[in-house]
Formats: structure tokens, sequence, C-alpha cells
């Protein structure tokens, strides 16, 4: 799958101090391509360069050095406003206009016709419900109704790339539902889509590509399978004949007639579909066991797989590995 956005060793710093002027460093060579196509999440703790990034992909913030390539081209000044939309984890509207008013003027802004703004805000008003307020002012919408206003003017123009900053952040389990779908559909239409999220779960189920930051730097770029799955612990499912149980042994697992072995021990316990489940814990004693089950005529192997941490376990290993 090829890159419609290309970041090359990124840098960008602020100041600091008021008498003593000092800089800190922000983004530290930072370089990652987001795939043509497909949902990537781009996480990291809070201060590692997230928002940064985003700013100054959106040309609100220049980077002391870098390249940025968008479909091929160099970008010098921010993404093309017709190609992109984003919307920032706090969207600030003048609270005295409507949804309606607010977005007739950022669709003008996106490259939108006068005739076509109004049907494609009452389809975004219905597809993120929030038609019921459409005419009232922002300063009397909740924190997750003008959510949605800022992912309906992110997304109505039909950007081929789509920039998201905490999309999911004060909605309800309903609305967040909502935006997932939404931003679901979007990668189905074929547009290409980054976000950040403190919500792990959420970037876990949409993306298929994940970028970890921390301190300013990469310490993950890749598939998300890629990142969950582990080849430490292996998940082997067997089911065994009149209900016999498999019972671990001083080292591995035994039945009526399968050996125990001598590679290690392994966690074994019974799932609701009356199959075993056994963990083993390296490649070895994976294939020891499997060769058992084989060669019993009471066993049947059902599945082998590698075991499959969250996103959230391999988050917190990859940056408890980088500060160790």
């Amino acid at each position: 799958m090829t890159a419609l956005l290309t970041v090359e060793s990124l840098c960008f710093s602020v100041a600091t101090g008021h008498v003593f002027q000092g800089s800190k460093t922000i983004l530290d060579h930072v370089s990652f391509q987001v795939p043509r196509g497909a949902a990537t999440a781009y996480l990291g703790p809070n201060g590692a360069g997230k928002t940064s990034t985003f700013r100054i992909l959106c040309g609100l913030a220049a980077a002391a050095s870098g390249s940025i390539h968008f479909d091929g081209q160099s970008v010098e000044a921010g993404l093309p406003p017709a190609r992109f939309g984003f919307m920032p984890e706090q969207p600030y509207f003048y609270k005295n206009l409507s949804p309606n008013e607010l977005l007739q003027g950022l669709g003008k802004l996106s490259g939108l016709d006068k005739q076509s703004l109004t049907p494609r805000i009452a389809e975004w008003a219905e597809k993120l419900e929030f038609s019921d307020i459409l005419q009232q002012k922002l300063s009397t919408c909740s924190k997750g109704q003008v959510q949605r206003v800022g992912l309906a003017q992110a997304l109505m123009h039909q950007p081929d790339f789509i920039l998201l900053d905490e999309p999911l952040s004060g909605l309800d389990p309903l609305g967040r539902e909502c935006v997932r779908k939404i931003i679901q559909a979007e990668v189905k239409r074929g547009a290409t889509v980054l976000f950040s999220s403190h919500v792990l779960a959420d970037a876990e189920a949409m993306c298929e590509n994940v970028i970890v930051l921390n301190d300013g730097q990469i310490v993950f770029s890749g598939k998300t399978n890629s990142l969950l799955n582990t080849e430490e612990n292996w998940i082997i499912r067997a089911r065994w004949a009149d209900d016999q149980q498999p019972a671990l042994g001083t080292a591995d697992i035994g039945s009526t007639d399968i050996c125990t072995t001598e590679v290690g021990t392994a966690d074994i316990q019974r799932d609701a579909d009356d199959t075993w489940r056994i963990t083993g814990n390296t490649e070895q004693q994976r294939n020891q066991i499997i060769h058992q089950i084989l060669q019993s005529s009471h066993s049947q192997l059902i599945s082998v797989e590698p075991e499959r941490r969250t996103l959230e376990q391999a988050f917190v290993e990859l940056l408890r590995g980088k500060n160790s």
C-alpha cells in the first residue's frame, strides 16, 4: 500500500522562559508514513508531540527542519485545504453562530459551492445526529454536540485526507459509536485517516496501522497486528473425547495417552464451548504440545495462534521499554 503522507526527520521546538530564553524540543527527527486509503492511529502520552505534528501539517506552525510530502508533492506551508479536513482536540467556534451558519462559512472555505452546501450540511447533520440543533446558537450546545459539528466541518467536503485530534473526546457511548461508524465509512469510501486518541480500544477497533510517539520520537510505526501479536506466548485450542480432562504434569500437559513433556509449564483452562485453551510460553513448548495432541486418539486440535495483546497493553509495554 503506497503512502499518501510522508514525514521525514521533522524537528520542532518552542521557546521557554521570559528573561533567559531557552528552547524545548517537541519533535526530534520524527519520520513516518501514512498509508493511502486506511486508518492510522497516532498515539502517545500527553506532551509527546501529537498536536504539534498536526499543527505543522495544517500550516499552523513551522517546523525547524525536516520535510513533508503529500501525494508525492512537497508541502511547505500546510496540506492543500481542498484535500484535507481537520478537527482539533478542542474546536473553538464563534458561540453566537448556529451550527448551520458556521458550516455554511467553513464549507465555502473548503471549496463547496453555494448550491451544494445546504443539502451537504443537512446530510452530515443527520449522519452525526445533530439535526435538531442546526438553528440554535453554539453557546447553547453541549460539548458533545459541538464535537459533532466540528467533525462535520472536517468531513463534509469529502477530503482525501482526514486529520482528527481526539475525535471521540466529550462524546457519550452512543456518540462514540456513531463517530466510529462514520470514520470507518470514510475509510471504506477511500479516504485516508490519521487520528490521535487516548481511548486505545477505539484505535484498536478502527485502525489498520499504528504510530506511537513518546518524548518527541517515534517508538513504533507499522501494522496494528504486528504490535498486538506476540511470539512469546501461543494459544492452542483442543477438544478431548468423552469429556476427558487434560492434566498439567510437573512440567506440562498430560492425558490418558498423552505423555508429559519437559519443556516448561503451560497454563490450561476450559472454555464455555467445552474446548480447552492451552497457553505455551515458547515455540518449542508449542510444538511439543501440538505433537502430543495430534498423536492422541482422544484429542482434536482446533487452532493454534499467537497470543494477542490489547493495544493498551502493547502501548504501555512500549513506553516502559523506552523509559527503562
